[in-house]
């Protein structure tokens, strides 16, 4: 599957020319070889129906954040109400859910994942009135669902305090 993988990105890459080949595969299995050696190996399973459901959600999520932060430069009237807020996250630290969680979160409406702990995760939001930790919930359960982890709903999180701008 590495293999396989890394022949996809370096066609990707090359844009298919036939004389990549020749430098291609022998970079694609050294690069297998390599991510095979110093690779982790923590098993997961994934589910694909929530793929789909994640995939459809991140992009959704991903539009809303532009937009929104378009509208914040084009219309500099919209209140900017900086802040911290701490997300507490029932998601193991270290694993691919955890990291695709931390990677995944910057990109709703308006946050920054700006400091990681064990089982907390400080968001930097652009307005600490907006419904940030509900959203990031709701992140938090897709993914949760598209690894097959068990996870309870927890609002359990707490405004640090705003930002000097």
């Amino acid at each position: 599957m590495r293999i396989l993988l890394f022949a996809c990105l370096w066609w990707i890459l090359t844009g298919g020319t036939p004389a990549s080949w020749s430098v291609g595969v022998p970079a694609i299995l050294i690069a297998s070889y390599i991510s095979l050696r110093f690779s982790r190996a923590i098993p997961f399973k994934l589910d694909y129906l929530s793929l789909l459901s994640f995939i459809l959600f991140f992009c959704w999520q991903s539009l809303r954040a532009g937009i929104d932060v378009a509208k914040r430069v084009l219309q500099p009237r919209l209140p900017l109400n900086l802040g911290l807020v701490e997300f507490p996250t029932q998601l193991s630290p270290g694993t691919p859910a955890h990291t695709l969680l931390v990677n995944a979160i910057n990109l709703l409406p308006g946050t920054l994942v700006t400091r990681i702990r064990r089982h907390s995760l400080t968001l930097h939001v652009l307005d600490t009135q907006a419904p940030i930790a509900a959203e990031a919930q709701a992140l938090e359960t897709r993914i949760a669902a598209l690894f097959r982890l068990p996870h309870t709903n927890s609002s359990n999180h707490e405004k640090i305090g705003n930002d000097i701008s």
